[in-house]
């Protein structure tokens, strides 16, 4: 901490330290950016990575349709055995 004091210190009497001040700044915005980026692409990926999931899922678990088998007309009652 004190060298970076000491530096900006020399800067000023040098008369740069704007300039240095503005190529940090720089640095520093390229950094915040970079992992701001990376982040969301991150979160996206994730995203896109977990509705895929669910979608492969509700293939099987989430079936509307119940298989049934060949329709017969032997059901108990569904003829008169009166005659």
């Amino acid at each position: 901490m004190i060298v970076l004091l000491f530096l900006l210190l020399l800067a000023a009497l040098a008369g740069v330290l704007g300039l240095v001040l503005k190529i940090t700044l720089v640095i520093v915005l390229t950094a915040m950016l970079s992992v701001a980026t990376l982040i969301a692409i991150g979160w996206l990926a994730l995203r896109h990575q977990l509705r895929k999931f669910q979608r492969a899922g509700t293939g099987r678990l989430g079936r509307t349709t119940i298989d049934v088998g060949r329709p017969s007309r032997d059901l108990p009652g569904s003829h008169d055995d009166r005659y």
